[in-house]
Parts: structure tokens; C-alpha cells; sequence
């Protein structure tokens, strides 16, 4: 055997044989009764110094119930901690246990990254033992390390082991640990011989034992660099549900993220039950309530509520350990609440999302799963009130497409609409005989069955591929329908086109959520401004409530990622590419009365506030507000390389600023190939620029390559009759030529 190969595998042993430490007995600990002294234990002596640096980080939900706990460690004597970002979670209170033993709690979110999950908070506290930060590019595989943390509860504990070498998640490298790491260590120091920190534990393989994985310590060097401290007050306000729209009843954590409701923890009333009510809506019947919601444990209980009184009574139609219940709520506890309905249905499909409907009459209500009638109740002991969701036992659920109207349109086909559509589709009608009942009839035909049986799971293959590629593109042609209508308006509306860009991948957001967010933001800020204020205050008040008090930030991590250029999550992560915070921060000032307009700088996006006196302002969005002087704006064309033309710094309309969200999408899934992406940003470019030879040219290879060949052959025609400079027409003539004969091949399959 190799010879390091053995060292490195004998040196596993022997660190897997290293007890767990429990704060009192030794990690290597010996006895020998012919000793008449023990030598005292380096690992033991560098973890309790170690100890000195390392608190406990709890998060508590509305309900002050601990939802979170992990490990931080002190990188300040001032009070910053260290830890995952995941054991804070979303818009919770933090306390911090610090290694004195007495607690406190984070005053602010110092700074935080979503992607590469880490957070740094501060308390009030000052003398405390910050851990060193050693340099990831110097970690060596197999070298050794040790963690030091609280796992699960609050008993100290401490590991060694090895780096056993790197690991891609999700786009980052991770350090690959070979040693024990517990639930509950995510935020643990991976710290080297000298006490220097290398890691932040961060994950535990769910695959192998005594492995886990960490963050290096050069992220969080990074983001130490320029952090974004944000009040604990603001945070707890960061995905809050709409309070002029909601109105939560016993507690529990309810926020929302794009677009969804999403609740944990439990309620304080009897049974974990909570109720997040709509303030607004015509409930006099009839009307019809709907919702999809997702349950992350099928044992669990959440779903609608109607006629709810604000308080204990209503009624409740929800999924329940496997049954659909109605049960009618008359008050407080067990004894006064009434199951109408308790039976499994077979429209109900567990793990997944799933439609529940309430159509509501006079003296009537019908209960619907996934557009099929499960109950039809004439129960009149409640006949009015309030409508919205309802969760119980602390069940974690989530929900989207809350609706709640008259006559409100199904989500699923009448009978009409599916003839109809499989009409337009030529839909396969797939029949299922038993298996033995189809092998018994293929036998006098046994000697082809097989070949002839894979031709046809090949046919259906393909017109499953078409069929789903169809799906896409009706989705993609009614937002690009949307998309342009909005731009040739008079006046667009860009955070409603900015927002439709983030649809147009995603079909669960919803833009009016993220309107009404903006709107409400843009209150906040106005609240805080006298009558008479000067330009210069409404300034100033946008720039403390958008970069100090609510946090937002250029992405430093993963830049070139689709999450930086969706506007729904700019705003939920609050980072962002320039050109994505520069439309949030645009739209915010519009509603101040500020004119801020865009300036497309090449490969930097900025604004400019123009005051109604005095000279513009640039101003770097993505450096969290910095001003930009006229030569340095100049300075980043040049270094570009590109000549001085006044187009860089004339303010940008709505088209040419949807038009480079488009551009930069485009090139993120050119590089990652994926064609259907492609396609779609393609077909909005080309519409918005009917002329642009170099994105038609794209659309028609694209469109080619995908297999839509009588659409590639309308963009070769295009160049036929265009003839744009540099066209060579006999290459383009065989091209056209191709595409007709790959036409006549696939229609004939």
C-alpha cells in the first residue's frame, strides 16, 4: 500500500477512536497504573481556550418558543458573533449565550448572506475572546482540525479530525470534514493546531457518517469587508406579512417569501392552532375561497378558514394525518369543537401541492380538493365572518394563490376545455391493461413485441417532451404578451415589467405581493418626513431606510447568479446586482417624489438623482450609496474600453433597462446551456428590437437546436429579405435548405 495512504488511514483510526468530550473527561484519555503521572493533553488544553471564543445562538419565533439553536463564535471583543446563517432563521429574535454564561441579545444583524449561509450579529457586550481568522487558501488536505461548540443542548462538546479535502454544493466549495459533526453544530469554528479559525460548520452528510461540511473562513473575510448592519427591530419586520392586509390570531411564525405564506411553530391557542386572517375581503355569500398549500409532514394539520369571528370560532377545512377534516370551532378547546367531515380522498395527493376550495352559499357550503366535490355541508351554527388560513400543531406548511371572490374562476378544466385542449394537442390517450393481460395478447406476436414496444415508449417519450415544452411556451408567450403591453405604454410601469422578467421563470410569483411590499416601503420612509421636506431629506431618509436600516446590498457571493436579477428575490434576500437594486431603489424614490433615473454604465449599472435645483448626483446603488463624480463614472467606461458616448450617461428608459436585465440573463443561461431559457429571454429581445440581427441570429440557431424548425426557418427568412451586412447568402440558402429537410424527417414521425 501506498505509503501516505496508510499514514492517512491509520491517523483515521485513531481520530475515530477519540471519545466524545463532555467538557470533563479527556478526548485521548489513557490510564496506566504503573504511571505515577499523566502528561497534561494538548487537545484538551486547545479546546478550553478555544471555549473562551464560543456562545450558544438561540432564535425564538412570535411565539417565543425556541425555533433555532446552534454555535457562534466571537470574532470582536465588541460583541460580534459569528454562526450559520440557518440557526437564525427568518425575522426572529436572537439571544446569544456568551461563554460567561450570561446572555444577550443581538442588538443588530451585523451582516448576513443568504448563499453561502452565514451571519454575523452583535450583542451588547464588550471584553470579549475573539477567535483568530486563519487563511482558507492555506488549508491542506488532511491536515488536521478540531470544532468546538453546544450540539442539540447546551453541553459543551469537542471533536477532532481531518480536512478530508473540497466539496461543490450548490456552487460553492465546501471544506469536506472527516469527523464527527452532530445535529445541531452549524455554526461551530473549524479551528487548526494554533486556535486560527479555517471553517463555519454548516452541514452533516446525510449520507456517511462522521462527515460534515464548512464554510472557509475566507467568506466570511469578505463579508466582514463591507457589511450591512441592520437593527434586530428591521430584521424582525424582513418578510413580514402585509399587517393592512393580515391580521395573525394566536401567534405562530407566519411571513411570507415569493410569493407564498409560509408558517412554522405553534400557536398560542389549544392544539398549536393560528389563524392569519384577511382584513379586506367581501365574504357575504356567495363566494368562493381557494388556496394551494404544501405540508412539510403529511401528519400535520393546516389549511382555510371561514366565518371566523377574529378570536375562537370558526370553521376549518384542512388536511389532517392523512384525512380531509371539517370541523367547526365553537371556542377554546377540545370539548367545544365539532368534526363535520374526517375521511381520506382520493384527490388528495400527498407531499405535493394541493388545491382545497370553499364554495360558500346562503344556507349551504361546498368543500373542494384539487377541483372535486369531497364535502357539501349544511351546518348553519356559524353563517358569517372573517376568511383566510388556519394551522394547527405546529405544523410547518406552506401556501400559495390565496384567492377569495364571487364566482371565482376554477383553477382546474371543465370537461369542454379538456376536449378542447387535447384537441389542440393531439394528446395521447394512454390505456393500462394489467401487465400479465398485455404479455399474454403479445404473444403470437413475441417475436417483434419487444422492438415494436420500444418504438412506441420512444413515441411517447418524444410527444411527452413536446408536450411539456408546449407547457413552457403558452407560459412564456402570455408573459411576453404582458411584458411588452406594459412597455408600450406611455408611461411603464418598470417595477411591474422588472418583476414580470422574474415570472417569466417562476410562474408562482405573484407581482402584486411584491408591489404592495414596495408600496409599503416607500410608506415607511414617508412616515418618517415632515410635510415641507426638502428633496434632500426625502434623499437622505431613502438612503437610511435602503441601506442601513432594511440592509440591502450588492451580491458579493455568486454575482452571476439568476436570483441577483429577479426583483421578487432582490427583495426578499435584499442583494442584488446594480442594475436589479437600481430599479428598486429607483421605484422607491419615484414614490418620494425623487427623480432618479438609471445611467448604463458598461458593466457597472448606477443612478443619478437630478434635484430640481443643483447639479445630479450619481450614485452607486450597488456600493450601498456611494457618490460617483462624473470622472470616475468616466474612468469605469475607459477601463472598460469603450469611447466616451453620451449614451452611457443619458438616463435610460424602461425598454433599455428591461432590455439589459434580459441581456444579463441570457448570457448566465447560455453558459449554464440551457436552451429553453435561452429561447425565452430571445424571443423577448427580438420583439423589443425587430431589427437586431446578432439576437434574431441567436433565436434562429436556438430554435433550430431545440427542434422548432418552422419557427427557424421564419428567422432565416428574415435575413433572406433583410440582408444585414455581413450575410453570407450561400451559406444562408444551405441553411435554409437544412432546416426544411429536418422539418420533412420530424413531421413525418
Amino acid at each position: 500500500m501506498n505509503r501516505s495512504i496508510l499514514t492517512y488511514s491509520i491517523t483515521l483510526l485513531l481520530l475515530f477512536a477519540l471519545p466524545r468530550n463532555a467538557g470533563t473527561a479527556r478526548a485521548d484519555e489513557q490510564k496506566d497504573e504503573d504511571a505515577e503521572t499523566t502528561k497534561p493533553d494538548p487537545t484538551e488544553a486547545m479546546a478550553a481556550r478555544i471555549r473562551k471564543s464560543v456562545v450558544i445562538v438561540r432564535a425564538s419565533g412570535r411565539d417565543g418558543r425556541n425555533d433555532g439553536h446552534g454555535t457562534g463564535f466571537v470574532i470582536s471583543k465588541d460583541g460580534l458573533i459569528a454562526t450559520a446563517r440557518h440557526v437564525i432563521g427568518d425575522r426572529r429574535s436572537v439571544e446569544v449565550e456568551l461563554p460567561s454564561g450570561k446572555t444577550a441579545s443581538a442588538t443588530h444583524i451585523h451582516a448576513i448572506t443568504e448563499s453561502v449561509d452565514i451571519a454575523v450579529l452583535r450583542v451588547d457586550a464588550n471584553n470579549l475572546t475573539p477567535l483568530e481568522l486563519g487563511e482558507a487558501d492555506r488549508i491542506r488536505d488532511g491536515q488536521s482540525v478540531m470544532t468546538v461548540g453546544y450540539p442539540r443542548t447546551t453541553q459543551y462538546s469537542f471533536y477532532r479530525g481531518l480536512v478530508s479535502g473540497r466539496h461543490e454544493i450548490d456552487g460553492l466549495q465546501m471544506l469536506k470534514l472527516a469527523m464527527t459533526v452532530e445535529p445541531g453544530s452549524s455554526g461551530e469554528p473549524v479551528v487548526d493546531e494554533q486556535g486560527r479559525v479555517l471553517g463555519i460548520v454548516t452541514l452533516k452528510s446525510t449520507i456517511t457518517a462522521n462527515e460534515g461540511y464548512a464554510v472557509p473562513v475566507n467568506h466570511l473575510k469578505t463579508l466582514l469587508e463591507k457589511p450591512t448592519e441592520m437593527p434586530i427591530s428591521r430584521w424582525m419586520r424582513i418578510g413580514a406579512l402585509d399587517e393592512g392586509r393580515w391580521d395573525i390570531v394566536f401567534g405562530a411564525n407566519w411571513r411570507q417569501r415569493a410569493s407564498r405564506l409560509l408558517v412554522d411553530g405553534y400557536g398560542n391557542s389549544f392544539g398549536g392552532r393560528s389563524l392569519c386572517l384577511q382584513k379586506l375581503a367581501n365574504t357575504q355569500p356567495p363566494y368562493d375561497l381557494e388556496v394551494d398549500v404544501r405540508l412539510e409532514d403529511e401528519s400535520g394539520a393546516a389549511g382555510l378558514a371561514f366565518h371566523a369571528d377574529g378570536n375562537n370560532r370558526h370553521y376549518g377545512f384542512y388536511p389532517s394525518a392523512g384525512n380531509i377534516r371539517l370541523t367547526r370551532f365553537n371556542g377554546p378547546d377540545l370539548q367545544s369543537w365539532t368534526i363535520l367531515h374526517n375521511e381520506p380522498h382520493p384527490a388528495w395527493n400527498a407531499g405535493e401541492w394541493n388545491t382545497i376550495r370553499v364554495h360558500v352559499e346562503e344556507d349551504f357550503f361546498e368543500c373542494y380538493v384539487n377541483g372535486e366535490r369531497a364535502i357539501r355541508s349544511r351546518d348553519d351554527a356559524l353563517t358569517s365572518g372573517k376568511v383566510g388560513l388556519a394551522v394547527f400543531r405546529g405544523t410547518g406548511a406552506m401556501f400559495r394563490r390565496f384567492r377569495v371572490g364571487k364566482d371565482l374562476p376554477s383553477g382546474f378544466p371543465d370537461d369542454g376545455q379538456i376536449a378542447q385542449m387535447t384537441q389542440i394537442v393531439n394528446a395521447v390517450s394512454a390505456v393500462r391493461p394489467a401487465p400479465q393481460e398485455v404479455v399474454t395478447k403479445m404473444k403470437p406476436h413475441a417475436r417483434f413485441a419487444a422492438r415494436f414496444l420500444e418504438q412506441q415508449a420512444e413515441q411517447l417519450e418524444l410527444k411527452a417532451k413536446r408536450m411539456r415544452q408546449l407547457a413552457a411556451d403558452v407560459h412564456a408567450d402570455q408573459i411576453r404578451t404582458q411584458l411588452l403591453a406594459e412597455l408600450k405604454e406611455e408611461e411603464p410601469d418598470l417595477l411591474m415589467a422588472a418583476l414580470l422578467v422574474a415570472v417569466l421563470d417562476n410562474p408562482e410569483i405573484e407581482p402584486a405581493t411584491y408591489v404592495r411590499r414596495v408600496e409599503q416601503l416607500a410608506r415607511e420612509a414617508a412616515s418618517d418626513l415632515p410635510d415641507d421636506a426638502s428633496e434632500q431629506q426625502r434623499l437622505d431618509t431613502l438612503n437610511r431606510l435602503f441601506f442601513k436600516e432594511y440592509g440591502f446590498r450588492g451580491s458579493r457571493y455568486e454575482y452571476y447568479t439568476r436570483s441577483n436579477s429577479y426583483l421578487n428575490e432582490v427583495v426578499d434576500d435584499r442583494e442584488g446586482l446594480p442594475i436589479a437594486l437600481s430599479v428598486l431603489y429607483m421605484e422607491l424614490g419615484r414614490r418620494l417624489d425623487l427623480k432618479i433615473s438609471g445611467m448604463g454604465l458598461p458593466g457597472h449599472y448606477v443612478v443619478q438623482h437630478q434635484p430640481k435645483n443643483g447639479d445630479p448626483q450619481i450614485i452607486d446603488v450597488f456600493e450601498r450609496g456611494a457618490l460617483m463624480s462624473r470622472g470616475e463614472a468616466e474612468k469605469i467606461v475607459r477601463d472598460r474600453g469603450f469611447p466616451l458616448l453620451p449614451q452611457f450617461f443619458e438616463p435610460q428608459t424602461p425598454v433599455q433597462i428591461i432590455r439589459r436585465m434580459l441581456v444579463n440573463l441570457l448570457g448566465l443561461a447560455e453558459r449554464d446551456r440551457e436552451d429553453d431559457r435561452v429561447l425565452r429571454y430571445l424571443e423577448i429581445l427580438v420583439a423589443l428590437d425587430e431589427k437586431d440581427p446578432e439576437m434574431r441570429a441567436k433565436r434562429l440557431e436556438i430554435r433550430a437546436r431545440s427542434g422548432r424548425l418552422q419557427e427557424a426557418l421564419t428567422d432565416a427568412d428574415w435575413f433572406i429579405d433583410n440582408l444585414p451586412e455581413g450575410t453570407n447568402m450561400d451559406r444562408l440558402y444551405e441553411l435554409r435548405a437544412a432546416l426544411e429537410r429536418q422539418l420533412e424527417t420530424q413531421q413525418q414521425k
